[in-house]
């Protein structure tokens, strides 16, 4: 318990990494049988279920509600809603322009079908994950290194958290090139270190940022057809360049010119 409260950030991520590392390994090496959609929601849980446990073990109760109470800053300045619809919104020019200039044809998307796949993808990832990546994780690299160093080894260990889909035929990943996963993931973690320094710390706007990359990528890939690794290339060059915008104006050190970064 001691080890756990002097170095709870190492204790979060050992943690994140067992629960979902350990769950995939049943899967990939048919340990047991787990029906697929426990799977998928523990797995995806994991960051928030670790910082759970880790919090509670290092601060109990009363450090359970200082963990989730960012999630209640939803009230910023609408350009913070703006710029994470930003990140769909490059992906759907990408993505149209990529089917034009091949000379295929542009699908029909059916607006109500939509709504299933929005409930999903704000569900599995952006609303289980951001209480840990965003809320535990970030604030306490923040106490250790300045802003955008932090989101880059934030981006860095949450996209190898990922490495073991890579290894599920039936995941989304397993088409990817990890590399430009990695790559990708690291540039959207500063846009979220970005916006989470400058909403006070808001896990929400967190999960808002996380969810239009996830709704871009499935229109961009799964609706409009564009294929996954050219996606990749195409759409993760627009995410780069966004956030080495965000770098330049805002700068390194808080990821904005007005607020100091958030520090636990």
């Amino acid at each position: 318990m001691k080890l756990i409260k002097n170095n709870p950030l190492t204790s979060y991520f050992i943690l994140v990494y067992l629960i979902m590392y350990g769950l995939c390994s049943v899967e990939i090496f048919n340990l047991f049988e787990m029906p697929e959609i426990i799977l998928w929601l523990l797995g995806s849980s994991a960051p928030t279920i670790s910082a759970v446990i880790i919090t509670y073990l290092s601060d109990g109760k009363e450090g359970i509600n200082t963990l989730f109470k960012p999630f209640l800053i939803y009230k910023v300045k609408t350009k913070w809603y703006l710029a994470a619809f930003a990140i769909t919104l490059l992906s759907i020019v990408i993505s149209i322009t990529y089917l034009s200039l091949n000379n295929i044809d542009i699908p029909s998307i059916n607006l109500l079908g939509l709504i299933p796949i929005l409930m999903m993808t704000f569900i599995m990832g952006p609303l289980v994950e951001e209480t840990g990546w965003a809320g535990f994780a970030q604030p306490r690299l923040q106490s250790r290194f300045n802003a955008l160093t932090a989101s880059v080894i934030l981006g860095i260990l949450w996209g190898v958290w990922h490495l073991p889909l890579w290894f599920l035929p039936d995941s989304s990943q397993s088409t990817m090139s990890f590399g430009l996963f990695l790559v990708v993931v690291v540039a959207l973690r500063t846009l979220m270190g970005w916006a989470y320094n400058n909403t006070g710390g808001s896990i929400f706007i967190a999960v808002i940022f996380h969810f239009f990359f996830n709704l871009g990528n499935t229109i961009g890939v799964d609706i409009l057809g564009v294929p996954m690794n050219h996606f990749l290339y195409l759409a993760g060059a627009a995410l780069v360049g966004y956030a080495v915008w965000v770098v330049i104006v805002a700068g390194p050190t808080n990821l904005s010119r007005e607020n100091a970064r958030i520090k636990i």
